[in-house]
């Protein structure tokens, strides 16, 4: 993975982060991803994340504002082959903040990212708002499911 960095709209950049860069921009962009793995309901937390990205099994994207210079926000992707063959690039983690500012416009890297990794598609679960930017915008979104689940606490785990 070597992603120049890709000058967007509004002098935003977004660039793929080498695993072995990660340790250079993880101040800039923990705290994203914090906020995204509170959202998590365990799935995540900062430091697993940290150690997919250094060990290669998800990539690290940062966008970042060229006049300002400051990171503007994150994606964490990786690639999910399911047993049919069919394979997809995912979203795995998303934050940032102004994201309208640059998520139309980051969209087309993912996709090429995607295509150029030969992948079927690009899936993503998220939050309800996430059909602001993806279906509202974008016709070819379709969104199919929303996850919804019960954890048990531990009074239910005991019985």
């Amino acid at each position: 993975m070597n992603e120049p960095a890709k000058k967007l709209e509004n002098n935003i950049e977004i660039s793929a982060v080498l695993p072995s860069d990660i340790y250079l921009v993880w101040k800039y962009v923990d705290k994203f991803l914090e906020r995204a793995c509170k959202r998590s309901n365990g799935r995540h937390t900062i430091d697993t994340i940290y150690k997919q990205l250094i060990d290669s099994h998800a990539n690290l994207w940062v966008v970042y504002n060229t006049n300002e210079d400051i990171v503007k926000g994150c994606v964490v992707t990786n690639f999910v082959l399911y047993p049919t063959g069919l394979k997809m690039l995912n979203i795995l983690q998303l934050s940032g903040k102004n994201m309208e500012d640059w998520m139309e416009i980051g969209k087309p890297i993912l996709l090429d990212w995607a295509v150029r990794n030969n992948c079927h598609g690009i899936e993503a679960v998220g939050r309800e708002g996430m059909g602001n930017w993806l279906t509202d915008k974008d016709t070819k979104w379709k969104k199919n499911n929303l996850l919804f689940e019960m954890q048990f606490d531990q009074q239910e785990k005991t019985k």
